[in-house]
């Protein structure tokens, strides 16, 4: 019997030609390309990171303090413009509401900006499983920027604010008008009866004495 030992099978010069490709391939991949993915892997790993979240509620906070500080100012001109005393409980209690709108609507942004941070956080881990597969990636692509997004919705939720109690102003500065109306034009009756030497100019009716043209005529000092 004749013993045959294992035939070793030889590469063929296509193989030969495929492993070449792909051992090029691999070192191309790691010397251009590992570096690149690496990074990308690093900046979705800092998405969901507790820095980050700080920087996107520091963002939002930067963002409604400078607009609602203008906010106020403005609120407070026309408070003051409409002739209410900023010692007054009307003025205190106008600026406090403002203060209490400004925390909430800010704690609600701050919310839905880390919220999307979040889901840039998944979106990137699944690019990342993609760039693994030698899949397209596109799960970031459609993500906003969260600090120019922050920042329209404190100035909207800014101008929202002024606008809201500047129409109430209005409609209180109507209602004082009328009254002050109503109290000027009685006011002015009463002026068109008297004399500026505060005399009343009812004695001018019965002050019909003339010397010359009614010397019988009654004087009422």
């Amino acid at each position: 019997m004749g013993g045959g030992g294992k035939q070793k099978v030889k590469e063929t010069a296509a193989q030969k030609a495929a492993a070449d490709v792909a051992r090029k391939q691999w070192d191309l991949y790691q010397s251009d390309f590992k570096q690149f993915e690496d990074n990308f892997i690093e900046r979705v790993s800092a998405f969901n990171s507790a820095t980050n979240m700080a920087d996107v509620k520091q963002a939002v906070d930067v963002g409604y303090n400078k607009a609602y500080t203008k906010s106020r100012d403005e609120t407070a001109q026309s408070l003051s413009a409409s002739g209410i005393n900023p010692n007054s409980g009307k003025f205190q209690s106008t600026m406090a509401n403002m203060a209490t709108d400004q925390a909430l609507d800010q704690s609600d942004t701050t919310n839905r900006a880390q919220s999307s941070e979040q889901d840039k956080y998944l979106a990137g881990l699944s690019d990342v499983t993609a760039i693994g597969l030698g899949q397209k990636t596109g799960g970031l692509e459609g993500i906003g920027d969260v600090a120019n997004t922050s920042l329209r919705k404190a100035t909207e939720d800014a101008e929202t604010d002024f606008n809201k109690r500047s129409s109430n102003l209005q409609l209180a500065g109507a209602a004082a008008g009328v009254g002050l109306r109503s109290y000027m034009g009685q006011s002015a009756g009463s002026l068109g009866k008297a004399g500026v030497d505060g005399v009343s100019t009812k004695a001018s009716t019965l002050n019909d004495y003339d010397p010359l043209n009614n010397p019988s005529g009654s004087l009422v000092a």
